[in-house]
């Protein structure tokens, strides 16, 4: 059962059809991976922290710089120089301590993921370049792990549910597509862009974690400049290198 606390903590989103106290429980003994914690890790991890994850596995190798406080707003000018996973995981235990959150202070590579990867139900991709998006998303295939992918630069951003049954990042996007494309240090980026995507990230994530259906076949697209978004039904690519096209719907 939960505490009287925890009833007055977590009342307004258990009120919600298909949440409930049930839900809380449940969301409770789950285990998530946020894999950076920049512009769209820092509201992904307020908002599953505050929802009351049971545990968060915190990935970064990042010290907190100064033109990351613009959007990265858990931080302080103070928190300059520092681990910025040491400072998230402080963070968020100082916003809900009834959690478990760990840190790790060193970039995605596959040692890594593959140590963590069997502990959580699902992971968030929250990094700023391709090539940690391609070794995440191959890790979670070979581990059949669902995932939350996330991109933002300049006023632009995208988010896609990656499950086992449906295509993979690889899929639409292929580790062989040539130049790699501009990082937030030479396009710039938009704070309240890479804020919303962030927490729609961790929106899909909780979801994903009652236990709703999420569509995998889709990859949302946000321009803020004309406030538009876009919606592109993906399938899974038969040439892909790393599936195939593969899944488990297909047996």
């Amino acid at each position: 059962m939960l505490s009287d606390n925890q009833f007055l903590r977590y009342g307004r989103q258990m009120l919600m059809p298909g949440w409930g106290e049930g839900g809380q429980r449940q969301l409770a003994q789950k285990s998530v991976a946020i894999i950076g914690l920049g512009g769209l890790g820092v509201p992904a991890l307020a908002n599953l922290a505050g929802s009351g994850i049971g545990r968060l596995l915190l990935v970064d190798g990042d010290s907190l710089s100064l033109s990351n406080l613009h959007r990265q707003w858990i931080y302080r000018a103070s928190d300059v120089g520092q681990p910025k996973v040491q400072l998230a995981r402080r963070w968020a235990l100082s916003l809900n301590p009834d959690i478990r959150v760990e840190a790790f202070a060193q970039m995605a590579d596959e040692l890594v993921l593959e140590t963590l990867l069997p502990e959580v139900d699902l992971v968030l991709d929250c990094t700023d370049n391709l090539a940690s998006r391609h070794l995440i998303n191959a890790a979670c295939v070979r581990r059949r792990k669902a995932l939350i992918s996330a991109a933002a630069i300049g006023w632009q951003g995208q988010l896609q549910a990656i499950l086992p049954q449906g295509p993979c990042f690889a899929c639409f996007c292929p580790t062989d597509q040539g130049a790699t494309p501009q990082g937030c240090s030479e396009a710039g980026v938009a704070a309240p862009v890479v804020s919303a995507i962030g927490s729609l990230q961790s929106a899909l994530a909780l979801k994903h974690l009652l236990g709703e259906t999420l569509e995998t076949d889709q990859l949302y697209r946000f321009d803020g400049q004309s406030f538009h978004w876009s919606q592109f039904t993906l399938a899974p690519n038969p040439d892909c290198s790393l599936c195939g096209g593969h899944h488990e719907s297909d047996h």
